[in-house]
């Protein structure tokens, strides 16, 4: 009874994954990295940016200015 199982786990799975990769032949793979959404990256280098001037004014005392113009702009964009 196993060897008969075994046999039919190892059919499907030859019989899936030439199909599976068939599917997916004439797709471009997905971008990784900074590359996948520019946009987002460009988000994410602005947001670390304000995050180290923040931190630097916190470590001078000063305190930190509110980002009111950045919050009216992002309202407008939802």
């Amino acid at each position: 009874m196993k060897k008969l199982l075994t046999i039919a786990i190892v059919a499907a799975a030859v019989v899936t994954v030439p199909l599976a990769l068939a599917q997916n032949a004439g797709q471009p793979a997905p971008q990784q990295g900074d590359q996948a959404n520019p946009a987002q990256a460009e988000a994410d280098a602005k947001a670390k940016r304000r995050a180290q001037a923040n931190a630097e004014l916190k470590a001078r005392g000063q305190q930190v200015p509110q980002r009111e113009e950045e919050e009216e702009e992002a309202r407008k964009k939802r």
